[in-house]
């Protein structure tokens, strides 16, 4: 499994503006964290959509965060912008399996093990600890 360009870029933009902690062009995050602007400008549209992000008009005008970064994990950027952070079509809600045989099947409940560390993984690691620098226990 491989993230998207969008979540990495998602991440470091959210990332950027905890470090900044003050209205911040998309012009200024674009140059900085070398993301295309135009590009950027869709990818804050989308966080701002989410309520990540909040839009300040005007001259002046930018993005700061809408929430403190503590408050931002991992996992929250990542369910924005991949279409699923499921590893396996069986883990979805449906649980579509193509042998019907969902509940008996010896390979899910390992999937659901890996998939269940990963959703842990990522929404124990928050913003503030990529500021901080901290290294997060996973195990």
């Amino acid at each position: 499994m491989q993230f998207k360009i969008t979540t990495d870029y998602a991440i470091r933009t959210v990332l950027y503006l905890a470090t900044k902690n003050e209205v911040t062009t998309s012009g200024e995050i674009s140059q900085v964290m070398s993301i295309p602007q135009k590009y950027l400008i869709k990818l804050l549209g989308e966080l701002r959509q989410n309520q990540l992000v909040r839009v300040h008009m005007g001259v002046k005008g930018g993005y700061t965060l809408n929430k403190e970064p503590q408050d931002i994990s991992l996992l929250d950027i990542v369910e924005i912008t991949e279409s699923t952070v499921k590893i396996n079509r069986c883990l979805e809600p449906d649980c579509y399996c193509s042998r019907e045989v969902t509940d008996t099947c010896l390979i899910r409940k390992h999937y659901v093990a890996i998939q269940n560390h990963l959703e842990k993984s990522l929404s124990q690691i928050t913003i503030q600890d990529l500021v901080d620098g901290v290294e997060v226990d996973l195990s």
